[in-house]
């Protein structure tokens, strides 16, 4: 018996060590510190912004983001994603001439964004806000806000390279620091001066900040690893002169996956507002801004999955590419019934901390709590499919959630309002991520088996 424990033991110790010498995992539990942190900070800033706001400022807040949301739908670039994907496998190839193009399409194509969007909202933003929600002052609010565009992409520039190159500490470091300055910003900006005009020129203040330590750290990177990444001054000259062709159909098809998947948030949020209005519409934003903190626990993983899946097919190494998702399903599915079920049972006791008048928001946080769930897992799948190179039937099944499930939504949110959306929300995530597992899993599966066949 004794000898059965010591080496039950022996194994566990034997089975840590292995651990602690993947990359894979050193990276993630470093992430994983990281997203803790964020989310101290989020919650803090989140409980004392909603406090001070009160339930009608803090829905015009939530609106002014819901049109921005509903504005970057038409953003059809995939920036983001596409080149996350496509920049981890340059790297990977130590290709640095590719790297160097990537990145001259991603600040060219982020520019030519952000004039647009900036464009759109000052011409349509303050009449479709009175149209909508019969305040054209939220329009007036968008037309502020989405000056985030010229410096989030600075932010974004560091945070893609050093994901790609996988300097998970100095990923973190940035995160950790600009959500930080984020949060400080917008908690002086509530105490001080209140009201969701304050909340909104704090964000953009804040996007310069983080553009900025974006920028240096990736200068320092690119000083420590000169034989992957480019000099910017070599990234700024091929600028006007790089072609988008050979990115942008890869891009497109990503940017439409997200646009549609913001869909099945924005169109619920859209009709509680212009049904019930701004504070019933600020109840379902609140629940779902409630459900990202529990999200952040899983961010690391998903975050390590986005870099190592590409360079796994990059290698054509299908075989570990299937072990590694499986490993990593193991601990996602558990973990998320676990925490998303802890946080449907104790929701009631935001009630205090938030104040009474957001009691009606606490039934939307418990039904949210199911997409929590189905999002953890379905979120794991996205960086699957776009290394396996899936987006367009990816595509083709979320529209057809979004279809088959708009006559649902539209009679739960008539029949209960905030609460209506959140089942709506449910549902079409459900659909979608189903649709997903089958498609993706079948192709990892029947690839990783061709493999071991030779």
């Amino acid at each position: 018996m004794l000898d059965s424990i010591r080496q039950a033991l022996h194994r566990a110790v034997l089975n840590l060590y292995a651990l602690r010498r993947s990359k894979f995992v050193r990276d993630t539990i470093t992430l994983q510190a990281g997203a803790m942190t964020l989310m101290l900070i989020n919650v803090a800033s989140f409980v004392v912004v909603v406090r001070v706001l009160g339930p009608e400022e803090y829905g015009a807040y939530q609106l002014v983001l819901t049109m921005y949301g509903l504005l970057m739908t038409l953003n059809l670039t995939g920036l983001g994603p596409s080149t996350v994907t496509r920049l981890a496998e340059a790297i990977g190839a130590r290709d640095i001439a590719r790297a160097r193009d990537l990145m001259g399409f991603f600040i060219q194509v982020a520019a030519a964004t952000g004039l647009i969007a900036w464009g759109i909202a000052i011409l349509f933003g303050p009449a479709l806000a009175a149209d909508w929600y019969d305040n054209p002052q939220i329009g007036q609010l968008l037309q502020v806000y989405v000056l985030v565009l010229f410096f989030n992409p600075l932010y974004q520039f560091g945070l893609i390279t050093l994901q790609s190159t996988r300097a998970m500490r100095s990923y973190t470091l940035l995160e950790n620091a600009a959500s930080l300055g984020e949060a400080v910003l917008r908690l002086a900006a509530a105490l001080l001066w209140g009201g969701a005009a304050a909340i909104v020129i704090a964000h953009v203040f804040a996007e310069g900040l983080k553009g900025g330590g974006g920028l240096l750290l990736y200068l320092r990177e690119q000083r420590r690893r000169p034989e992957v990444l480019p000099r910017l001054r070599d990234v700024l000259a091929v600028v006007p002169r790089n072609s988008p062709r050979p990115y942008w159909r890869f891009g497109f098809s990503m940017a439409l996956d997200k646009s549609v998947a913001a869909w099945f948030v924005l169109l619920p949020v859209q009709a509680v507002a212009m049904r019930f209005g701004e504070a019933e519409a600020g109840f379902l934003r609140l629940g779902l801004s409630a459900l990202s903190y529990p999200a952040i626990l899983f961010s690391g993983i998903l975050t390590n999955l986005e870099t190592r899946l590409p360079a796994d097919a990059g290698q054509r190494n299908y075989v570990r590419l299937a072990d590694n998702f499986r490993r990593v399903m193991r601990i996602v599915i558990p973990v998320a019934l676990l925490i998303y079920g802890a946080f449907a049972l104790f929701a009631p006791l935001l009630v205090p901390v938030l104040g009474e008048e957001y009691l009606p928001a606490m039934a939307v946080i418990r039904v949210l709590c199911i997409y929590g769930v189905i999002t953890a897992v379905g979120g794991a799948f996205g960086p699957l499919y776009r290394t396996l190179r899936l987006v367009p039937a990816m595509l083709a099944a979320k529209i057809a959630a979004l279809l088959l499930t708009v006559p649902a939504g539209a009679i739960l949110i008539e029949a209960a309002g905030a609460v209506g959306g959140a089942w709506a929300v449910n549902i079409v995530f459900a659909l979608s991520v189903g649709m997903t597992m089958i498609v993706v899993l079948r192709r990892l599966w029947r690839l990783a088996a061709e493999q071991r066949a030779y």
